[in-house]
């Protein structure tokens, strides 16, 4: 094992002892720019992390068994509003972050927006039909590498997303879902609207930035000159977290059923970010 996987497993599994000490035994460390990807997963916050973690201090989905854990327990009521933002505070001071990459900062962002005022936030956007063919894919090729105490909290997550409180059902022309024990369609592109949604409504427009999923290596420069870094600073070319696997369970189900249910869920914000998309384009 490579000396820096083996700091990386440490400062993993101290983490629960981190989190009890006081914050003010952390330094705080100068930032250069303070900045959170907060796109959902699959559509470049690996790539986001990789293309910054060459000269800033950056992090995919830090910490994020322990996070999910507390992300679950302010959404179940476990933990109250001050808890919890006394939790993120936290661990904003350890991990002293420049770029805070990770899907799971979408829960965080009331308390992001509220207590960093120097915040930016850059949103990696995909279409519904692409990320939802993606996300599909991505499950199924990783599903048997992950640990088990890697797989569960993650697992939990997504129950908590999906499946809380409701009564799963399936149209007959979704039956292949429902096989492979994937949601509804209308479960993820209601998903899908719902975040983008609340990012747009939550972030101040001039601490927001959207970069679509392929344009990340043609963005390079709007990023630097958005966090105000040095140009040039950031590489390009840069593509992380590829899945070769592809199981098509999407392109399995009619494609009159898929657009209706992404135009029923989807259509306002694929119109104004995705206009030349206009449905399912099977491959």
């Amino acid at each position: 094992m490579k000396f820096e996987q083996v700091i990386h497993k440490t400062h993993y599994w101290a983490t629960p002892l981190c989190e009890r000490l006081p914050s003010k035994l952390f330094l705080q460390r100068p930032l250069r720019f303070k900045a959170y990807c907060i796109g959902l997963p699959k559509t470049g916050t690996i790539s986001m992390h990789i293309i910054f973690s060459h000269h800033y201090r950056s992090a995919h989905e830090a910490e994020s068994r322990f996070l999910i854990k507390k992300i679950l327990a302010f959404g179940q009521g476990k933990i109250d509003a001050n808890q919890f933002t006394q939790y993120v505070k936290h661990r904003d001071r350890r991990l002293s972050l420049e770029m805070d990459s990770s899907h799971l900062n979408y829960f965080l962002l009331d308390v992001l927006v509220k207590e960093f005022n120097e915040a930016k936030f850059i949103l990696t956007m995909r279409d519904c039909y692409s990320w939802l063919d993606s996300q599909i894919n991505h499950r199924f090729a990783h599903a048997s590498g992950y640990h088990r105490w890697t797989r569960r909290p993650h697992k939990a997550l997504s129950q908590f997303i999906h499946q809380t409180g409701k009564v799963i059902n399936y149209a007959k022309e979704e039956q292949v879902l429902a096989d492979h024990g994937i949601y509804p369609l209308d479960s993820y592109f209601s998903w899908w609207t719902k975040r983008h949604t609340k990012i747009f409504t939550t972030v101040p427009a001039d601490k927001l930035l959207v970069v679509k999923t392929r344009e990340i290596n043609q963005s390079i420069l709007q990023i630097e000159s958005f966090l105000g870094i040095e140009p040039h600073s950031l590489p390009t070319h840069i593509h992380g977290n590829k899945t070769d696997k592809k199981l098509h369970l999407l392109s399995q189900i009619d494609r009159d059923f898929v657009e209706a249910k992404a135009n029923l869920h989807c259509n306002e914000l694929m119109a104004k970010y995705f206009p030349e998309i206009k449905g399912y384009n099977r491959k």
